[in-house]
């Protein structure tokens, strides 16, 4: 309230006397980081228009669900999606799709992130590795570890990256651009970590997640096997976290960047 009417021209000092609260508190909110709840939502809004806006201002809450799942594995309720589209200002509607422009359709080839999965050894059972690279600027994004590879492993990664972008680079006020493309490794494939009907990548895709992969043994130095599942999972965690602090730090390419 106090924001919406200081935006209007109106004094924060006043407003917030009128509403019976400090000034102080008033601007202790605006320098506030979001919590990670908003910047959840503020993943799946920028997803959701991504995919209305490919469908041609087409698709409803149900139908983009369908793709949420499909190509991301993101399991929401119909009612999440609703509210989102509401929230962005957003609609299905019923008719003939739109034809994509052809600059439209080249931007969406152009950017793309790549999932793959790899199974570390330890003496005490495997441990699963998801990660999400982008094949523009080859930074990881996001990661996620788990003991098994459950249908959770993938989607963890994937909002890890989605929370990342959308923390370090917000959408301006007003514009909806949509967030990459999404594929995935025939390793991930294989382990049946993918959403029903996963894009699997193209040879460069591929490239790029084994040479990912290289610089991080690289830098593991790792015993073969790992004694346990929770020394990999520590030595695997900081590497990778340094990873993703170094290549965001060195400036990585925005998701609209070819």
């Amino acid at each position: 309230m106090i924001h919406h009417m200081a935006s209007h021209g109106f004094p924060a000092r006043r407003v917030a006397a009128l509403l019976g609260v400090s000034e102080s508190g008033y601007y202790a909110w605006r320098t506030r980081s979001p919590s990670p709840r908003a910047l959840r939502r503020a993943s799946l809004t920028r997803l959701i228009l991504g995919i209305h806006q490919e469908s041609g201002s087409r698709y409803g809450y149900r139908r983009v669900r369908q793709e949420l799942g499909r190509r991301y594995g993101i399991d929401i309720s119909h009612s999440t999606v609703e509210a989102v589209m509401r929230g962005a200002g957003i609609r299905g509607q019923a008719g003939r799709p739109r034809e994509q422009t052809p600059q439209a359709a080249t931007s969406a080839r152009r950017r793309r992130w790549i999932v793959d999965v790899l199974t570390l050894t330890t003496a005490k059972g495997p441990l699963y590795t998801a990660v999400v690279l982008d094949t523009a600027s080859h930074c990881l994004l996001g990661w996620s570890t788990a003991a098994t590879a459950h249908r959770t492993l993938v989607p963890c990664a994937l909002m890890a990256a989605l929370t990342r972008v959308v923390h370090a680079q917000p959408a301006p006020q007003g514009l909806h651009e949509p967030l990459p493309a999404c594929s995935f490794t025939e390793r991930a494939d294989s382990l049946r970590c993918t959403p029903v009907g996963a894009t699997v990548g193209n040879r460069y895709d591929h490239a790029v997640v084994e040479t990912f992969w290289r610089a991080v043994h690289r830098e593991l130095h790792d015993p073969s096997p790992w004694p346990d599942t929770y020394c990999a999972e520590g030595r695997l965690g900081k590497t990778l976290d340094r990873f993703a602090r170094q290549a965001w730090a060195a400036g990585p390419a925005s998701p609209s960047t070819p």
